[in-house]
């Protein structure tokens, strides 16, 4: 039986967070998972996001796609977190729009969950990032990303 958004609420709300707070949480929860990426407390829906990445089923996936556009700098963060979870097929077009965020902290997450495996698409936009990123350690980081990846620098 699927727990209820109150009931994955009190489980996702712990202090001390731990891979046991996800204990349970399957396809069935998608659509309470779905209630609170919307939450407005941000550290819920961003909680919200990591168990959705722990669900290996379609409409979890096109849940988190659909928030690369989140308004909120904590949700677009915790996907770019997550997206190392994610088959690089899957992860992809959600990196190509990550890499390309206004928020700093969000690209930082998204270049580091490149890795070879994602396609020249990704890769692509990460040299771009290593040749005209304005936060010059981003930048730095972009450019060793790249060269980590098999890319060009």
């Amino acid at each position: 039986m699927a727990m209820t958004v109150e009931q994955l609420r009190a489980q996702l709300s712990v202090i001390e967070p731990s891979e046991m707070m996800y204990d349970h949480i399957g396809p069935d929860e998608v659509p309470a998972l779905e209630q609170l990426t919307r939450d407005p407390e941000p550290w819920m829906a961003a909680r919200a996001v990591h168990a959705l990445s722990r669900v290996k089923d379609r409409p979890a996936l096109a849940i988190l796609s659909g928030l690369t556009s989140d308004p909120r700098q904590e949700v677009r963060v915790a996907l770019a977190s997550i997206t190392s979870r994610l088959a690089p097929a899957d992860a992809g077009p959600m990196l190509v729009k990550l890499l390309s965020d206004g928020d700093v902290g969000v690209r930082k997450f998204a270049v580091r969950a490149v890795s070879q495996a994602h396609d020249a698409t990704v890769k692509v936009k990460l040299g771009s990032m290593a040749a005209g990123e304005a936060v010059p350690q981003l930048r730095q980081l972009a450019a060793q990303k790249l060269r980590d990846v098999g890319g060009v620098p």
